[in-house]
């Protein structure tokens, strides 16, 4: 809420694109774009709970968070779509090319001639880069009827759906579910993949198997009488709207995210019987 906009501030025009497409975060970026983005994996990392280290795709997939560098994409297609569509100063249209001409077809794609760029400098500027972004984007999309319409399918691509939480007031829970959800966490497979130096192997204390999510919250013999109670409330709900688990990796996901198939209140249960399950274990407590 209180660093989105100062990071907006100017963004379409203080923009480097990554190398390729933009829309994908994945795509590393230059260091002032990089220096960018590190403040909001750090609100990511507050918001969460997660640790440093988390993978930041993972946790802005949680959130429902685009990368900073989507969003800047995101904001300069969207003023360019205002240029092409008499929406702003006429000026502003002046330093666009024309589009494009067909040898077949009368149906206009909107495709404008790329923008001659002698430096990269002058390449990530504003209306360079903005022409080959629309270019990229495809007819449907630059066809839009309305600027809402047009930000509305721009966003369907880049920001991805945000993960339930069904209305939990539990801040020890939920940094416990989306820690789990991530991949790191107290757990021992967790922190020997990440390289933890107090971790010197990923052994359950049961010394059965690797203490893994799966094995923690499903297997491991030191919480049985936890996961009795555990299962108790969750198989009471599966019944009761006739939901069937065939195979422990679905049900393990239930468990974290909840089921489309249930109304918010049951999925709410769920999750509150694996955050009570966790406390109880006492396992993701500091020492």
């Amino acid at each position: 809420m209180y660093i989105r906009p100062h990071l907006d501030y100017c963004d379409i025009i203080f923009h480097i694109p990554a190398i390729s497409n933009a829309f994908d975060s994945s795509l590393s970026l230059n260091y002032q774009m990089n220096a960018l983005e590190s403040t909001q994996y750090q609100a990511a990392l507050a918001v969460s709970g997660t640790w440093k280290g988390t993978n930041r795709n993972k946790i802005y997939e949680e959130l429902g968070w685009e990368t900073l560098d989507q969003r800047r994409t995101f904001r300069r297609l969207v003023q360019f779509y205002k240029i092409m569509n008499n929406k702003t100063p006429d000026y502003l249209k002046i330093p666009i090319p024309p589009v494009q001409n067909h040898l077949f077809g009368h149906r206009s794609t909107n495709v404008i001639k790329t923008i001659f760029s002698r430096t990269s400098r002058y390449r990530n500027s504003f209306f360079p880069d903005s022409v080959i972004a629309w270019n990229g984007i495809g007819p449907e999309l630059r066809g839009a009827k309305s600027v809402s319409i047009f930000k509305t399918n721009i966003l369907n691509i880049i920001r991805p759906v945000k993960k339930g939480l069904f209305n939990i007031h539990d801040p020890n829970g939920i940094k416990w579910i989306f820690q789990l959800r991530v991949g790191l966490s107290p757990l021992k497979s967790h922190k020997k993949s990440h390289g933890f130096k107090d971790t010197e192997n990923d052994l359950c204390d049961c010394l059965l198997n690797v203490e893994s999510t799966e094995h923690f919250l499903l297997k491991c013999p030191n919480y049985l009488e936890h996961r009795r109670k555990l299962f108790e409330t969750v198989n009471q709900i599966l019944q009761a709207f006739n939901v069937n688990y065939p195979n422990d990796c679905k049900f393990l996901r239930l468990l974290l995210y909840g089921e489309d198939k249930l109304p918010l209140e049951a999925n709410k249960t769920v999750l509150k019987a694996t955050i009570n399950f966790i406390d109880k274990t006492s396992r993701f407590s500091p020492l």
